[in-house]
């Protein structure tokens, strides 16, 4: 399938239904189609459900608001506002959604079988319009829902606003911590209802020591620091491959690394690691840039791990088909000093990477108390054909750096020197305002985690950030703030250090113990401030046009189904491409096995494959159902607006073309199910 189908088969199929459908069955519908009649349906929606009084839904869910925000615990006062935030959106989401459902699926069952429908069917109204007419009155009543809920979320946010920035001005007066005034003061200045644009990093590098942009970084051993280097094969290299893996015996692939290797005698911590890991031991000292030292103490064969990971960072090629499943050991060095490791990897393997094409990879330095010097160009990818001619495949691109993936992501250990691993925020032609601000504001956004070591008797944990601009060189000095996690701080820095918007950002704990997890968006740059009604006007908007997919997916189901079971069905269409997501690697190939030996089918053989293929074939099922259910992600409500960013117009464009290419279709689908059923004799 062409990459111009496959990348938008959505809209494809989605033009294929609605085209399709009102050519095939609506030809005449669309002719008599008339908005009047349309609208006039509506109006009978819309005064059938005011009577009904849904209305009255809504003081219950405003005084669900305030009686659970007198009752929160935040942490200060951002957080307060934040949370009320969210309270506000969420019960506006949840009257609105059970609204609509029991409104759309229970109306045109009821006229069925009341009999209004004879009535309806028998004017000149077409079923499209009718179709048409009851989703736009369900929207209607969606709409006053939402108008409702949004009028008391503003008025009630500035109330509880004014009172909170009060509490703010009077904390100031008395707090002495600088890294706390520092945040009250950012509260103060900016407000607690604040929205910002903010500039995300071009990328995040988790190093082990202070990085080095001009030569070689260093990464220790054993403590779980990773670097990956990226791979895109040309035909030429294509080429070398295939023959490689027709003739593995005689042709292998070896992954280079060339590195320096700096020794040191180990400790006692490091002695006990590598013996509870049964790593080699060597009789005399390894590398040639560290002086002589006693060749009789103990010193562990210098190892790496490799593995190969696809474009999403899943495993590519099985462990056992990368040097037989162990870790390689580093050879005598090369006369310059550095060390080529040589990784051979069988057929199976090279025909993964001939069916990838794009790979990275991956290697975890493994020894401790070695110092691995890792090069711009780390890694290559040495084929030798039949003939035994050499073709080397380059990187396409330069490693990439991480480490532990831990609770809140991405882990560093802190030191209380500031000496320790670094986070390396990197930020690429970021649009700097033109004004007469003294300093600019950055967003910190973390987790934090303390192990034993820990200073117990500190009231905080400290972390330190250093701005390095590229463009004028000049390096900030330390800023100490204190940290929470999952909440934002702000951070002032200097102006000079972020003129010209190419500049990295230096993340270090400060503290003994202190363990920091960070996500590729832990560090933002706020670029501009934004009106908070207009932010909420926009979290409403993205809210009602949620509502109108709930609408059209109920509509849909009442065609065919007794309101009951519409009821069901809508809420299964709407969440089972969530419920997938959520389930995630439990869907994988090979869950049945695991499924089987759970529920005690392992003894069997004959049941364990009846089980495990069951399960296999259940979990693809699900997953290719999801694939054609609406992805509720693409209605963010309250994801931006509680964290104070300004909502980005491609999030509208999202919300709506889900309702364009989900919505449209179903809309058709209702009208054939509903011209092709007998609802009057």
């Amino acid at each position: 399938m062409p990459a111009w189908i496959s990348d938008n088969i959505e809209w494809w199929l989605a033009g294929i239904i609605v085209i399709g459908g009102l050519l095939v069955f609506g030809r005449n519908e669309l002719r008599l189609l008339r908005l009047s009649r349309v609208w006039a349906i509506s109006d009978v929606c819309f005064a059938e459900s005011i009577r009904r009084r849904v209305l009255w839904v809504t003081p219950l869910g405003i005084l669900g608001v305030i009686a659970i925000s007198l009752l929160q615990h935040p942490v200060d006062q951002q957080e307060s506002i934040r949370q009320t935030i969210k309270f506000c959106l969420f019960a506006s989401g949840t009257l609105v959604t059970i609204t609509a459902i029991i409104l759309a699926c229970t109306n045109l069952p009821r006229e069925i079988e009341n009999r209004v429908i004879f009535t309806i069917v028998t004017k000149p109204a077409t079923r499209l319009e009718i179709v048409l007419g009851k989703v736009a009155g369900f929207a209607r009543i969606s709409g006053v829902i939402v108008v409702i809920m949004g009028v008391f979320t503003f008025t009630f946010l500035e109330w509880q606003n004014l009172q909170l920035s009060q509490q703010v001005a009077e904390r100031l007066k008395t707090e002495t911590d600088a890294g706390v005034r520092r945040a009250l003061q950012g509260y103060k200045d900016s407000g607690l209802l604040n929205t910002q644009s903010l500039e995300q990093p071009a990328d995040l590098n988790i190093y082990n020591y202070l990085p080095n942009p001009k030569g070689p970084q260093l990464m220790s051993g054993g403590q779980g620091y990773t670097f990956g280097v990226p791979f895109e094969l040309s035909r030429q290299d294509q080429g070398f491959l295939e023959a490689a893996a027709e003739e593995p015996p005689r042709a292998v692939v070896f992954v280079i690394n060339t590195l320096h290797l700096q020794r040191k005698v180990p400790t006692k911590e490091e002695m006990n690691q590598i013996e509870s890991r049964s790593l080699p031991i060597a009789g005399v000292a390894f590398g040639p840039s560290l002086p002589n030292q006693n060749p009789s103490e103990r010193r562990p064969t210098p190892q790496l791990s490799v593995a190969v990971l696809d474009a999403n960072g899943n495993v590519l090629v099985l462990a056992k088909d990368i040097n037989g499943g162990k870790a390689t050991d580093a050879p005598t060095p090369n006369e310059d000093g550095s060390y080529t490791i040589a990784t051979p990897l069988t057929a199976d393997a090279i025909r993964q990477l001939l069916n990838s094409r794009r790979f990275f990879i991956s290697v975890t330095p493994e020894t401790p108390s070695v110092i691995y010097e890792i090069t711009k160009t780390p890694t290559v990818l040495d084929v030798f054909n039949a003939a035994k001619t050499e073709h080397v495949i380059r990187a396409s691109g330069v490693p990439h750096f991480t480490s532990y993936q831990g609770r809140y992501g991405l882990q560093i250990v802190g030191k209380a020197a500031v000496d320790g691993a670094v986070a390396d925020f990197s930020f690429n032609h970021v649009s700097i305002p033109v004004n007469s601000k003294s300093t600019f504001d950055f967003r910190f956004r973390g987790g934090i985690q303390r192990s034993g070591d820990f200073d117990a008797s500190q009231a905080w944990s400290s972390v330190a950030m250093t701005v390095v601009n590229h463009t004028t060189g000049k390096t900030s000095p330390l800023i100490k703030f204190h940290p929470e996690t999952n909440r934002d701080i702000p951070i002032a820095v200097p102006a000079e250090y972020v003129a010209g918007g190419n500049f990295d950002v230096y993340i270090q704990g400060a503290d003994n113990g202190q363990i920091i997890g960070l996500s590729p968006t832990s560090v933002q740059f706020i670029s501009a401030e934004h009106n908070f009604a207009l932010n909420l006007l926009k979290s409403l908007l993205i809210l009602w046009l949620f509502s109108v997919l709930v609408v059209i997916v109920a509509i849909f189901t009442s065609t065919f189904l007794s309101w009951p079971i519409a009821v069901v069905l809508t809420l299964g269409i709407l969440l089972g491409h969530w419920g997938v997501e959520q389930l995630g690697d439990a869907l994988n190939p090979g869950v049945g096995r695991s499924v089987a030996q759970d529920l005690g089918f392992g003894r069997d053989a004959a049941q364990s494959q009846v089980v495990s293929a069951s399960v296999d074939a259940l979990a693809k099922l699900a997953t290719a159902v999801s694939t054609v259910l609406p992805n509720l992600s693409k209605f963010p409500v309250m994801d931006d607006i509680t964290r104070g960013v300004s909502i980005p117009p491609r999030h509208l464009l999202e919300a709506i073309s889900v309702l364009a290419y989900y919505g449209l279709p179903m809309l058709v689908l209702s009208f054939i199910i509903l011209k092709n059923k007998e609802v009057a004799p």
